[in-house]
């Protein structure tokens, strides 16, 4: 027997082994091996039977639950109702008990009286109120006169009497007035009445001459465009006597000419702080600049002042070179300070970072605004102290 006779054998074979079958439920024909019973269901409609079944029985369920729930409501229902009429027996039983021995004006019979036909009553009054007028005393003559003559005591302890004659003002003197006030308004006096006399009262004469008013140490911080957005930091602690002068692009001889005209008017020994010569070091050489900082010196001691030299800042945009000529003046200028009596303040580690330059690499952020006004404040407060 050949290959294609065994071949056409098997395939009459699986022919009839396999059956085409029609669902029972569906009507869908399948294919099976071997012969299936009548009632054939394909496995599709046995999983929609069982949904089915599942449905059917949750539906049960909600109808039981939906029973129970009407029959508790109506068990509440009862229950309210019952307590209800008991609450209401008991109010007529109270408003009984209350109204016993109260017979109605009109009628003559009892009265129930319910907590909604309860009317609020007002009370009448028994008597008339009675006022009063408390400053009645004032109205005699004794209590008025009495009253003129303390009101007249106390103005006179407040008052100096001067010594001009009649019909002509006195001027009103108060503890907390101060000696040139007081010069002020004598001084307003004389010109009002025009006789020229010495309006001064009595005893004030030596005491305005040896009287000095205390004033606080005036604070001055003098420099560049370095300085600023730096006010804030700087005067938040005593805006009255704390001043920052910014001076865009000054060199350290603009300082020296401008510093008397600045510094008119600060008071006795003020203190001092100058942010100078970050400009100088990109124009003038080391020589130059150390001239101008001891003639810079030598009108400080004129002025009699405490005077703080901040140190100047690294230039990030500038190359080494200039680096280290900054850091070279900076050593210098804490040696000069200590021999001319001075203070000098650095700050070269605390501006390292980057981000406290501006994109110009010469001016300060906004970061680093905010770290040099802290510093300097830090200063002031240490320096005043």
């Amino acid at each position: 027997m050949t290959d294609s006779e065994v071949a056409v054998g098997v395939t009459h074979v699986a022919d009839d082994t396999m059956k085409m079958t029609g669902c029972g439920s569906c009507g869908m024909y399948m294919i099976l091996e071997g012969a299936p019973g009548k009632s054939f269901v394909c496995m599709k409609c046995r999983l929609i039977e069982l949904m089915e079944e599942k449905i059917r029985g949750l539906e049960m369920q909600v109808e039981s639950l939906v029973e129970f729930r009407k029959g508790f409501e109506q068990i509440m229902e009862q229950r309210h109702e019952v307590s209800e009429g008991k609450s209401s027996d008991l109010q007529m039983e109270a408003g009984l008990g209350n109204s016993e021995g109260r017979l109605g004006e009109e009628s003559g019979q009892w009265k129930h009286v319910t907590k909604r036909t309860r009317q609020r009553k007002r009370r009448a009054s028994e008597g008339e109120i009675e006022l009063q007028n408390r400053f009645a005393d004032l109205e005699n003559e004794e209590g008025a006169q009495q009253v003129v003559t303390e009101g007249d005591r106390a103005r006179k302890k407040r008052r100096a009497v001067s010594p001009i004659g009649k019909g002509e003002e006195l001027m009103e003197i108060t503890p907390n007035m101060s000696p040139r006030r007081i010069q002020d308004g004598l001084k307003r006096i004389t010109r009002e009445n025009g006789n020229g006399k010495n309006l001064q009262p009595e005893g004030t004469g030596d005491r305005l001459e040896n009287s000095t008013v205390t004033r606080k140490r005036q604070v001055y911080v003098i420099g560049d465009s370095l300085l600023r957005r730096i006010d804030r930091p700087v005067t938040r602690a005593d805006p009255e006597n704390r001043r920052v002068c910014c001076l865009p692009g000054a060199k350290i001889r603009d300082v020296d000419l401008r510093l008397k005209r600045i510094l008119k008017g600060a008071g006795k020994n003020p203190l001092i702080i100058l942010h100078v010569g970050t400009n100088d070091t990109a124009r003038f050489s080391l020589e130059s600049i150390k001239g101008d900082y001891a003639r810079l010196g030598r009108t400080l001691k004129e002025i009699e002042a405490q005077v703080i030299f901040s140190g100047i800042l690294p230039v990030p945009r500038e190359g080494q070179q200039r680096c280290d000529k900054i850091m070279t003046i900076n050593r210098w200028l804490r040696q000069w300070c200590y021999k001319e009596g001075s203070g000098m303040y650095g700050h070269w580690e605390a501006f390292m970072d980057r981000r406290q330059f501006s994109r110009d690499g010469l001016h300060l952020s906004r970061e680093g605004n905010r770290l040099l006004g802290w510093r300097l404040a830090q200063l002031i407060k240490r320096a005043l102290n």
